[in-house]
């Protein structure tokens, strides 16, 4: 009796907890290749993976012609390839040249076709709605990665073959902008498609350097279950639950690093001013590249309470890393307060990055007097130094410090 009451209490606390169930469903695939000159033999290999486990099969192709049955608990990228000789696979790869003999697609439950007449990259997947979603953005996104390859070979490439700061500036403007467009294209798509097995990966996508747990938690909660359950489900709604420790309206944790004469300061030391944290590195371009925009903005309201704390994130040997970020501090004239984070890549997870949920270089954080988070910006965009430079001015002209 004791027995059954501890496994009752057991599934009502699961229920409780509304943790879903991961379920096996069944998945064919039925498909046919044309040209298989490359290939080794005439088996074909599919490959995916599912809580971090990776799957992998095999099936005869008989002129061409190949089938697999399996099960799967929930939506995912898949490949499907020939073998080839080890020289075609280091060659395809050396290049980052797209492979005939692979075709990538999302697998889900169901039945399946993936009919090809040349090679097996242009198959025409049927019956994976998923697959058919990410088809359609492509789609839509073709035009976008058309002008940002046409932008590179007209006003990049020869810029950086130049060297020409100046043109550099420029194409890093325009580019900018297409990539603002785009993301806008993939919001808009993300959302009326949330019921989509390719969901999850649009939310890793869009929150790839920037995640605001307040738009994105409802936007997870409406996810397929299977994909909520998965490992990588689970994992993202970790990281959904670590920004909230420096979400907007959150008081900002406080630490303590030294600056470049040894001196420690901390966060807290700064309390009644407007700060603004700037994480950077010396190796970091788009950070170098945004302190022109801060020794401005800093000359203008650093006699009206705002100041400028900038973390810098080496990763070497403690005297090389010291003698990077000094001279990179002496290179672009940053006058005001610069610590140094200099912690290696496997202590990440339990430094001030990790603190801050840190993704992307660089991100700014700008903090109001009472040390509440007002605002946070990933990369180094025209729209977000508008953005920072207008937040600033509001809230000196609002709050006289």
């Amino acid at each position: 009796m004791m027995k059954l009451k501890k496994r009752m209490i057991f599934l009502l606390l699961a229920l409780c907890a509304g943790a879903p169930m991961l379920n096996a469903q069944s998945f064919s695939i039925a498909g046919k290749v044309a040209d298989t000159k490359m290939a080794l033999d005439q088996m074909i290999y599919l490959k995916f993976k599912q809580n971090g486990k990776e799957i992998k099969d095999s099936a005869q192709m008989v002129n061409g012609v190949y089938a697999f049955k399996g099960t799967i608990l929930y939506p995912v990228k898949a490949i499907l390839q020939l073998k080839v000789p080890d020289s075609i696979e280091s060659y395809y790869n050396t290049r980052h040249f797209l492979k005939e003999y692979s075709c990538t697609f999302y697998l889900e439950r169901g039945a399946i076709t993936a009919d090809s007449r040349k090679k097996l990259d242009q198959s025409l997947i049927k019956g994976s709605r998923a697959d058919a979603n990410a088809r359609e953005l492509e789609v839509i996104l073709k035009p976008y990665y058309k002008e940002g390859d046409m932008l590179y070979k007209q006003e990049g490439r020869p810029a950086y073959e130049r060297k020409d700061s100046i043109a550099i500036a420029a194409y890093t403007k325009k580019m900018y902008v297409n990539e603002s467009r785009m993301d806008s294209v993939r919001k808009a798509f993300m959302l009326s498609h949330l019921q989509s097995g390719v969901a999850l990966d649009m939310l890793m996508e869009y929150t790839r350097s920037l995640m605001d747990p307040r738009e994105i938690e409802p936007l997870f909660n409406q996810l397929e279950p299977s994909l909520k359950a998965s490992d990588e489900g689970k994992a993202y709604w970790t990281r959904i639950q670590g920004a909230k420790r420096t979400a907007i309206g959150i008081i900002a944790p406080d630490f303590t690093l030294k600056d470049s004469e040894g001196k420690e300061v901390s966060l807290s030391s700064l309390k009644g001013k407007l700060v603004l944290l700037d994480f950077w590195g010396s190796w970091c371009y788009p950070c170098r590249a945004s302190h022109p925009h801060l020794k401005k903005l800093y000359q203008e309201y650093k006699n009206k309470g705002f100041e400028i704390l900038g973390v810098s994130s080496e990763s070497g040997k403690a005297e090389e890393d010291y003698k990077k970020w000094t001279t990179a501090m002496k290179e672009d004239g940053m006058n005001w307060l610069n610590v140094l984070s200099n912690t290696s890549r496997s202590e990440r997870s339990r430094g001030i990055l990790n603190q801050y949920s840190v993704t992307v270089f660089p991100t700014k954080i700008l903090i109001d007097k009472n040390g509440v988070i007002l605002k946070r910006f990933a990369g180094n965009t025209p729209e977000n130094a508008r953005l920072l430079d207008q937040t600033v001015k509001d809230y000196l002209e609002r709050h006289k410090l």
